[in-house]
């Protein structure tokens, strides 16, 4: 870290070229960015974490982010049915999970009852779930993978899929489905990349999917968060008066 200096010491007069100071900061971020190692047990996606906040695909606890805990299967079931824009939809779904270890007043009971009945999770058996034990990395990798339409990603195969698809890198994919216990923070860096990754037979990202095609995430969010651009359709205004109700309401809720 660069100290500041009382000016009149030797270190105030003999300052560094702009030209090599530049390069300095430069190489400096540049190692300090490529010290973030996917697996590696620490909380390196704090920024991501804000993204996928503020486009409501991740809320985090009543504690906040908490990136530096174990990631569930309860929470994975819940992500992929936000990343698959699908979560209102489960929400107003209603019905009980099937399974003994789930209680109607559990926070994801609804979740787990839409997924499990649309075949999109299955238990760890016909009468248990267990939505509190911790999630591998190359299960939400799989999940994911079938979020971006690979219907047929599991466990087995997602270290693979995930190279296919673009999702990760072999050397990331390695590292997340490598290591010991899979943290909420790898969950983030995960479902980040996915926002950016394009569809199964698709020239649409998944965010694009989520904007135009399903409307579960707002125009507005999508644009501010960088990762998309809108297209000519989101950016006509409309003259129907329901629409411009629309779109003020997503402003109100999305400023």
């Amino acid at each position: 870290m660069i100290s500041r200096r009382l000016p009149g010491s030797a270190y105030s007069r003999r300052r560094l070229p702009r030209s090599i100071a530049a390069g300095v900061l430069f190489v400096m971020n540049f190692i300090i960015m490529g010290s973030v190692v996917f697996g590696a047990g620490e909380v390196n996606s704090q920024a991501k974490a804000d993204v996928l906040n503020r486009l409501q695909l991740f809320q985090g606890t009543n504690k906040g982010y908490e990136l530096d805990r174990s990631f569930t299967r309860a929470q994975g079931t819940v992500m992929l049915l936000r990343l698959l824009g699908r979560e209102d939809e489960a929400m107003n779904a209603g019905g009980q999970p099937a399974f003994t270890d789930i209680k109607k007043s559990h926070w994801a009971a609804a979740h787990i009852s839409y997924a499990n009945n649309n075949g999109l999770v299955k238990g760890i058996s016909a009468a248990k779930f267990a939505p509190d034990q911790t999630m591998s990395g190359s299960q939400f990798i799989a999940l994911t993978l079938r979020a971006l339409g690979y219907t047929s990603a599991d466990p087995k195969n997602a270290l693979e899929l995930s190279g296919t698809s673009g999702l990760l890198t072999g050397k990331d994919a390695s590292a997340l489905i490598g290591t010991k216990v899979f943290l909420r923070d790898d969950m983030v860096a995960v479902a980040y990349s996915a926002l950016t990754t394009k569809m199964n037979n698709s020239n649409m990202t998944l965010l694009q999917k989520l904007v135009e095609v399903d409307h579960s995430v707002s125009p507005q969010a999508a644009i501010a968060s960088g990762l998309y651009t809108a297209t000519a359709v989101q950016t006509q205004k409309s003259s129907d008066p329901l629409d411009q109700i629309e779109s003020a309401l997503r402003k109100a809720l999305n400023p």
